[in-house]
């Protein structure tokens, strides 16, 4: 549980610094560009992109291979592990290639079918910008094979800086071109980027134990079974995936703009899902699958079930957080230049739905990798899939009704009610987690949350109107000390033992920084 934790912090500072350069991406669209149909288009260009890599590559190849590659080390047979990466690596590189090829042709009919509301010149700039973004695939899928390798062997160093890479790109692409081809230099930024990230620097960081063939073995035993763990993924639309394109597309009938406020919106609010959940998610997976083949399952219900309270509990502290400060977090980041005082609010009300959801998003990505760590992908592959399909008449009813802040709730009841379903299909089909402790934890939270998010509104309303990106600033920094200070208070008054895990955290930072 020790190394997990450090594993879990080198994470966090990765994902950290990776949100980070990313948000600053979206506050120099923003800047630069406001919220028209160019940023729709922009925002929209990736979509056809995702979906392709969705269903040829079962989304996320990392999830699949990691509990096979990891128990090929555990059997000693590292070469057998090789092989096997070399099949799949052959296979997926070809089919995700004939992908690329047919979407760089044909993008003028499969555009429109992913953004069905755009028109025009916001059309037009979507396909271009979709054609630039297109090979990407191909660079996440083989990376993604190759930093599985690496986290199988918990080497987690170069995995946290590849997407730090691939946002320092992206970022560089748009300030270097912006002032000759306007937002599109993001797309071609996006495009060195995955180069840079996702693919070169795992393989620089496996050059010297990478021993790739190209093989076609695809009736081995070991393809078999990747194709019994990728298809379900290939063939699912979970939740988990479509959220995003069901906002964009349902997006693109409201007015222009509305793409780009969801966009920023959603990206504000997955900053502390990917610094707490998507962190613990990625470090926990090797630890779960090598727990699940050493046959200690009831450590590995004890593991998860810790992981999973301590997370529910500081990421309701953070959505009663991000929920409170929406309107100066939003003017702080992105009010300046043509992003208007309209677009600012339209952001941060769309903010406050999402952030509802905080907790059941990075609930969701530790619960998910208790499934696979047991290398079952076809169950939550089922489950999320059904809760896609209940949720999508939600979405359009939703929009329709309330429109961008409409889509944001639908996010939110969609996700909580996956994570939900998830959560308990786990704890009565597998391991016994205690869904007792983790609902203890939330309800400390939430005793914390109310009363400190509370003050911290009156505090904001005492101290005035917003009427720039600096006084924003001011109120986010008085906002976030009270609300912090009185939420941790709080908690330490109940005793809470989620602190625990914080305070752990900091002396062995401190430990290192006294080397």
């Amino acid at each position: 549980m020790r190394k997990m934790g450090i594993a879990t912090a080198l994470m966090m500072v990765s994902v950290l610094a990776s949100r980070f350069i990313g948000f600053a991406r979206d506050v120099i669209i923003a800047a630069q560009h406001g919220a028209t149909e160019a940023t729709d288009a922009y925002y929209s260009a990736f979509i056809l992109p995702d979906v392709l890599a969705y269903f040829l590559a079962g989304g996320t190849l990392s999830i699949t291979f990691i509990p096979l590659f990891s128990g090929y080390l555990a059997r000693g047979d590292e070469e057998g592990g090789w092989r096997l990466f070399s099949t799949i690596a052959t296979g997926v590189g070809l089919l995700v290639l004939l992908g690329t090829i047919v979407g760089e042709i044909f993008a003028p009919q499969l555009v429109p079918l992913v953004v069905p509301g755009f028109k025009g010149e916001a059309l037009a700039l979507c396909i271009r910008m979709t054609r630039i973004v297109l090979p990407n695939m191909m660079c996440f899928a083989i990376g993604g094979l190759l930093q599985a390798t690496l986290l199988s062997k918990e080497r987690f160093g170069w995995v946290a800086l590849s997407p730090v890479a691939y946002s320092v790109c992206l970022v560089g692409g748009g300030v270097i071109l912006g002032p000759w081809v306007g937002v599109e230099g993001f797309a071609w930024g996006a495009l060195v980027g995955a180069i840079v990230g996702p693919l070169l620097i795992p393989a620089l960081a496996v050059r010297n134990s990478l021993r790739y063939r190209p093989r076609f073995d695809f009736g081995s035993a070991g393809f078999r079974e990747y194709l019994w763990l990728a298809v379900p993924l290939m063939l699912g639309a979970t939740l988990i995936s479509v959220d995003e394109w069901l906002l964009k597309g349902f997006g693109s009938f409201l007015d222009e703009g509305t793409v780009s406020w969801l966009q920023n919106a959603r990206r504000l609010m997955l900053v502390p899902v990917a610094i707490l959940g998507q962190a613990v998610g990625q470090a926990a997976l090797p630890f779960l699958t090598r727990l699940y083949a050493q046959g200690k399952h009831e450590q590995l219900a004890q593991t998860l079930t810790d992981a999973m309270r301590n997370l529910a509990f500081w990421a309701l502290i953070a959505s009663g957080g991000l929920v409170v400060l929406a309107r100066p977090a939003v003017f702080a980041a992105y009010r300046r230049y043509e992003f208007s005082v309209a677009d600012a609010d339209g952001t941060a009300l769309l903010l406050v739905g999402f952030a509802l959801g905080i907790a059941a998003w990075s609930v969701q990505s530790l619960i998910v990798r208790g499934f696979y760590a047991r290398k079952n992908t076809l169950e939550p592959m089922i489950i999320g899939t059904a809760v896609a399909a209940v949720a999508v008449p939600i979405y359009w009813g939703f929009g329709d009704w309330l429109g961008g802040f409409g889509l944001s709730l639908a996010s939110t009841l969609g996700i909580t009610l996956n994570t939900v379903v998830l959560t308990v299909a786990f704890r009565y089909r597998h391991a016994p987690v205690s869904l007792r402790r983790i609902a203890a934890s939330a309800g400390r939270a939430l005793i914390a949350v109310v009363p400190a998010a509370a003050a911290t509104w009156f505090v904001l309303g005492w101290l005035g109107d917003l009427d720039s990106a600096a006084t924003a600033a001011v109120h986010l920094a008085v906002g976030g000390v009270v609300y912090g200070g009185l939420t941790l208070g709080i908690a330490a008054a109940l005793r809470a033992d989620e602190l625990s895990v914080a305070r752990e955290l900091a002396a062995k930072v401190r430990r290192k920084l006294r080397r």
